[in-house]
């Protein structure tokens, strides 16, 4: 009987510990560096430590526009970048981030896909949302409209 009961006791600690781990998280200090309709990438996110990936899948001149290209970017920081192409035709023309939290393992960036001007839902659109935030190993988890992205039709790059 002894047993079972330090086997509930700790089965109820352990579930305790988990559900305290996403309820602690914490704010975390971001940056909007671009935002825009006119991605040249379609549906990727992606975690930047150095300026690799930009140089490499960003044309020149949305880097340039998008002052991409400044080493201070990634000075003591790291960017998360968010690329969506409206391909079902929802009229998504914005990103809207709701806000990026972090725990002792992991750090949630989440947002939702929005329609903020019905007046451009003929044209294919795609949205983008460049976000600096510390420089951090901890795994990233995307929440997308109330959802947790599962990786079907985004895939995350650690670069």
């Amino acid at each position: 009987m002894k047993i079972i009961l330090w086997c509930c006791m700790l089965s109820l600690l352990a579930f305790n510990e988990i559900y305290a781990q996403d309820s602690l998280l914490k704010e975390v200090e971001y940056t909007i560096i671009a935002e825009g309709t006119d991605s040249p990438v379609p549906n990727l996110q992606i975690v930047c430590f150095n300026k690799f990936f930009n140089k490499d899948y960003l044309p020149a001149d949305f880097r340039e526009k998008y002052k991409l290209n400044e080493k201070g970017l990634y000075k003591k920081k790291m960017l998360i970048e968010i690329f969506r192409t409206d391909e079902d035709k929802n009229g998504f023309d914005d990103i809207e981030l709701v806000g990026i939290k972090e725990n002792k393992e992991s750090m949630v960036v989440e947002y939702n896909l929005v329609n903020s001007d019905n007046e451009n839902d003929d044209k294919a659109l795609a949205p983008f949302l460049i976000v600096q935030v510390p420089k951090s190993q901890k795994q990233i988890r995307f929440i997308v409209n109330g959802k947790e992205s599962e990786g079907r039709s985004t895939k995350l790059y650690v670069d």
